[in-house]
């Protein structure tokens, strides 16, 4: 008997290596993937403007990354005593002006010149819905505390995500003619928005990821179908039930090294392991 449906690994035409430059943007499964990465010394940038979860937003620091003069002051704004960007995670706040501008600026020059060199993206959506700041008319990544009746909420629509994405990676592949790019849909939930609302969400991000792969140079990996089919249970979920657990996150490392990683590399990988269990052991003694 079954009692679970088990996701097929993923076929893709290429492997990653040690060698290999990563770059991953996105939300939430960006972030657990980069930490597992960096932690075993893969050569890794993993969302270096912070957690992003819009397509728009992500969108954005891409293009800032190869243009940074469309970081303008539309972007930038002065609220409780703090510089902030609306392009940025909160991290990047703060109350000295130059050095908040000179943080940015170091931050686009070394992801350019890591998107100039690196073999893989990993981009993932995770809501399509957005939040638009309406003094500015821009669309923010983050709100940064500021009140909400000075941002307007809507839904990307698919078309929209097809048309931004279409043009950078025109732009992408022009500097960088090697580079892979693999799409990804979160599977944590935005209950916020609501039930119903969040599987619309969801369901506008797959439609367009599926109009933009070509199993050639994009490709997509499927992270949401392996939490909500595969680990179909609250047991593989956070306290809040909206965030995979401690669990899901390690199988989803799994399955994301039988999927991309040589035998080489998954043989590396282990040895990396029990060095940093070891290490892990000293520190704690």
């Amino acid at each position: 008997m079954k009692f679970r449906t088990v996701i097929p690994i993923p076929k893709f035409t290429f492997q990653i290596s040690y060698q290999d430059p990563i770059l991953l943007l996105g939300s939430c499964f960006s972030d657990h993937i980069g930490t597992f990465m960096t932690k075993n010394r893969f050569f890794v940038l993993s969302n270096p403007f912070g957690t992003l979860f819009n397509p728009v937003s992500i969108a954005n620091v891409l293009k800032m990354t190869i243009d940074p003069t469309l970081f303008s002051e539309q972007y930038r704004y002065f609220y409780d005593h703090r510089h902030v960007s609306f392009a940025h995670h909160g991290s990047f706040a703060h109350e000295d002006e130059n050095q908040f501008l000179a943080q940015i600026e170091q931050q686009w020059s070394n992801t350019k010149a890591f998107l100039e060199k690196t073999n893989f993206l990993f981009i993932t959506f995770g809501t399509a819905y957005c939040y638009r700041f309406l003094e500015r008319d821009v669309v923010v990544a983050n709100c940064h505390k500021i009140p909400n009746t000075k941002f307007e909420k809507f839904q990307i629509k698919i078309e929209e995500i097809v048309q931004i994405y279409t043009e950078i990676i025109q732009k992408l592949q022009q500097i960088n003619p090697s580079i892979k790019i693999v799409f990804t849909v979160s599977p944590v939930r935005h209950l916020g928005d609501g039930f119903h609302e969040n599987q619309i969400s969801k369901s506008l991000l797959h439609l367009a990821v599926d109009q933009l792969t070509d199993n050639k140079t994009i490709f997509y990996f499927p992270a949401y179908e392996i939490l909500m089919d595969d680990l179909r249970d609250y047991r593989f979920y956070a306290e809040d039930l909206c965030h995979p657990g401690e669990n899901a996150v390690r199988y989803m490392e799994e399955i994301f090294a039988d999927t991309f990683f040589s035998q080489t590399t998954q043989e590396k990988l282990k040895e990396i392991d029990k060095e940093n269990k070891f290490l892990n052991h000293k520190k704690l003694q």
